[in-house]
């Protein structure tokens, strides 16, 4: 468990470090919440909601830094998921960030 949790955060901490703060990729974070806000907002089965989260995460995020930071945070134990991305998410804008659908989803969701 803790080497998994160690494992995540070097990935999210190399993925970080190589990230461009490009405008675009800035951009991805709000993006990736939209979409969770979007399926938040449907009554979709859990399977239905996150066979749409990825699809629609692989088609509008440009950013493959914020898709490896998704992507690594859905390793994690559901309950510390939200967390994990929302540091990642911080430490690329430089600012607070939040995303109440995606606290939510995360916290159910299974991979």
């Amino acid at each position: 468990m803790i080497s998994r949790m160690l494992f995540i955060i070097a990935t999210l901490l190399s993925v970080q470090s190589s990230t461009s703060f490009a405008e675009d990729n800035n951009q991805d974070y709000d993006v990736i919440c939209r979409v969770y806000t979007e399926a938040y907002n449907t009554n979709m089965p859990i399977s239905t909601l996150s066979q749409y989260i990825l699809e629609n995460i692989d088609k509008r995020v440009q950013s493959e830094d914020a898709k490896e930071a998704h992507d690594a945070v859905m390793h994690a134990v559901a309950e510390t998921r939200y967390n994990l991305f929302k540091v990642s998410a911080e430490h690329t804008l430089k600012r607070t960030w939040d995303c109440k659908a995606m606290s939510v989803i995360m916290k159910k969701r299974v991979k």
